[in-house]
């Protein structure tokens, strides 16, 4: 019997506009990302059983599976019966969970078979048997209760509290300051063009407009608007401001490239938008939280981050773990704030991320709230790899330290977005060898290193991701910067061959 041994099923789907979802390169293999840390805390360090589930399978997955299996060193070769991995050949934009059940792809009905006999056997060995998934998804819960099992992540009925509206409504019942914007949303180009007014009239030349939905993603349901070139003066009356306002919106730049003003004026009328102080300084950083709720209802910090944003400083690429120590208190203490208002609001259970903007004032660093996400975010499965690595979790103060209290501290640099086109062609078997086969790879002794994931991108998309474990920062850095010259080299080599 495994009485208590976990048995996990992962489905990591990203339920995000399936046509944003579409531009993001090797997006159809984001639920990939998180298959070491599920291999690592669920097999290695637990001892339990795992099936990881995605569409379309993951590249050379023995490989990979034996890769991960192998970063702790000696002493796991016989888990390798207790990863199991079953995937769709769908390489669409679709959510994971609708390939997964989707009910005329006889595939998926195979898999769905799959995950059954998995769960009904691990139940009946004794196990503690989850779904585990990405963020709150009602076709995810709705097999969850199929499968008679608990998921891990926020009720889907929740969903609207993950808005940007509903955001700051709770930053302010949560006492955090957050950037000038609007009381109320905007349904129309009109309504936005007198609150934008009213912003402008405030002294705000610079603005940041945002869709107010759960499913843009990555910053892109933003426009940016610099209105520096207004022409406004005392005496301009607010009919004729709003005029200039009009005519000085669809020259809004879009973060998403992949639509038109045409296009973000329809999803306003959708969803609404509101109006936010665009804050530049030389010095902002945006700086984020991942938090949970335990099933017990309890808030917990996971870690802080500072995010390395693309796209205008709108879009996340990566993170360097932990978040500057002059603001980490002020991110935790508002981080808890936030989770226990959304207890209140209902949230029983799961992940939740808050990001945040960080510039320093006069009288040191000012921290505002910027977005709540109710679910994983992108630094989810970085903090996840690395914390089963070191076998051990976050201190009170937001550190994560090996060998016990005062023991040696350990800080990460990772990306999601190594790429370049000539990478192309590069298969997970090749970026393995490259860095098991080289110093950089993670060495369990000393506790540094280069971790990989979402390596299959790479091989139709030029890019994948990594996280660089060191003493320091300059070490971490250095490791991501060794990674880069090193897969470069392998190009080298292979365009010469």
């Amino acid at each position: 019997m495994e009485t208590l041994r976990p048995a996990q099923v992962h489905i990591q789907s990203r339920e995000c506009d399936p046509l944003i979802l579409g531009r993001f390169p090797g997006a159809t293999f984001f639920p990939e990302r998180l298959l070491g840390w599920a291999i690592v805390d669920t097999v290695c360090r637990a001892g339990g059983r795992l099936l990881y589930v995605t569409a379309p399978p993951p590249l050379d997955a023995d490989e990979q599976v034996d890769y991960y299996l192998g970063l702790l060193g000696a002493g796991h070769e016989g888990a390798r019966n207790r990863v199991s991995l079953v995937g769709v050949d769908d390489v669409s934009a679709r959510w994971l969970s609708e390939k997964i059940l989707d009910p005329d792809n006889p595939r998926a009905a195979q898999v769905r078979a799959v995950v059954r006999a998995f769960v009904d056997g691990r139940r009946r060995a004794g196990a503690d048997v989850r779904l585990n998934y990405f963020e709150p998804s009602a076709p995810l819960e709705r097999f969850a209760r199929e499968l008679g099992v608990p998921g891990n992540q926020p009720p889907s009925s929740c969903i609207p509290t993950g808005t940007k509206h509903s955001g700051r409504r709770l930053f302010a019942e949560a006492g955090i300051p957050v950037p000038a914007g609007s009381p109320e949303l905007c349904h129309s180009v009109a309504d936005l063009a007198v609150e934008v007014a009213r912003m402008a009239r405030s002294g705000h030349r610079a603005l940041v407009v945002k869709l107010d939905d759960a499913a843009s993603g990555a910053g892109l349901g933003n426009a940016l608007l610099d209105l520096g070139d207004l022409g406004l003066s005392p005496g301009t009356d607010d009919d004729a401001l709003t005029e200039r306002v009009l005519a000085a919106l669809p020259r809004a730049t879009l973060v998403d490239p992949g639509i038109t003003w045409g296009d973000y004026v329809r999803m306003i009328g959708k969803s609404g938008t509101l109006v936010e102080e665009w804050i530049k300084d030389d010095a902002l950083c945006s700086p984020s939280f991942q938090g949970r709720i335990t099933e017990g209802g309890a808030v917990e910090a996971v870690s802080t981050h500072d995010q390395v944003l693309a796209v205008h400083s709108q879009s996340y690429v990566g993170c360097r773990f932990p978040a500057n120590a002059a603001y980490r208190h002020t991110l935790i203490d508002y981080g808890l704030r936030v989770g226990r208002a959304l207890r209140e609001r209902g949230v029983d259970r799961g992940d939740y991320g808050v990001d945040f903007l960080a510039r320093p004032t006069a009288g040191g660093w000012q921290v505002l709230g910027c977005e709540i996400n109710l679910r994983g975010t992108g630094t989810k499965h970085a903090f996840g790899i690395v914390s089963a690595l070191l076998g051990t979790r976050a201190t009170p103060d937001g550190r994560l330290v090996v060998g016990g209290p005062g023991g040696a501290e350990r800080v990460y640099e990772a990306s999601d977005s190594i790429m370049d086109p000539r990478y192309v062609g590069l298969r997970p078997a090749h970026l393995i060898r490259a860095v098991t086969g080289s110093p950089l790879g993670y060495d369990p002794e000393r506790a540094t290193g280069v971790v990989l994931h979402m390596m299959s991108a790479a091989a139709e998309d030029g890019k994948f991701g990594a996280v660089c474990i060191g003493a320091d920062r300059a070490e971490a850095a250095a490791l991501l910067r060794g990674l880069r010259e090193l897969v470069d080299e392998q190009v080298r080599v292979k365009s010469r061959m």
